[in-house]
């Protein structure tokens, strides 16, 4: 800044020089961030923060990441419930959740879960179920399934039958 002893410098110009000089430093963090796994932006913006960025160094490679479609939370939403109705199926309550804490907006949840194929996740649940509690005592295969059911988030008229599905195939089989 070409200072010396008894200079005056503006507060302004110091920020200035501030987000010039980090500048640089915050792009190669936020291309390294990024090249891990897919991010929301809630997720670049508190790394940004937490890595001692000005705000205004944050907010712009945010802005930047967004533009060049590193950062997209509509992608992210839709690979996170892809991947959570697998082999590790969730429920549309429990994703939301998760969801929220990540910065997704509910606009976007919504549409990300009206995507989502019901009759393939009730598929998965009863396999998952039969698997898992299939080969247990019938009351007790039954309480611990709703219970699995129940933590992973969701809504008790699917529970309802993928229990029923599970357990009256079970019944006959023992017959």
């Amino acid at each position: 800044m070409d200072l010396h002893a008894g200079s005056i410098v503006e507060i302004d110009e110091i920020e200035e020089a501030a987000y010039r000089e980090q500048l640089p430093f915050a792009r190669s963090d936020t291309e390294r961030y990024l090249s891990f796994s897919e991010r929301t932006a809630l997720q670049l913006r508190s790394y940004l923060v937490c890595r001692k960025y000005l705000e205004k160094v944050a907010d712009d490679m945010l802005k930047w990441a967004c533009a060049c479609g590193l950062v997209d939370d509509r992608r992210y939403a839709s690979i996170y419930t892809r991947s959570h109705s697998g082999n590790s199926p969730m429920g549309n309550f429990r994703i939301r959740i998760e969801l929220k804490k990540k910065g997704i907006s509910e606009s976007i949840m919504d549409d990300v879960l009206a995507e989502r194929d019901e009759h393939d996740l009730y598929q998965t649940l009863v396999n998952t179920v039969k698997k898992k509690y299939g080969r247990l005592e019938t009351q007790t295969g039954l309480r611990r399934a709703k219970g699995y059911l129940q933590r992973r988030g969701f809504q008790y008229d699917l529970i309802g039958r993928v229990i029923n599905k599970v357990f009256q195939d079970s019944e006959e089989q023992t017959y």
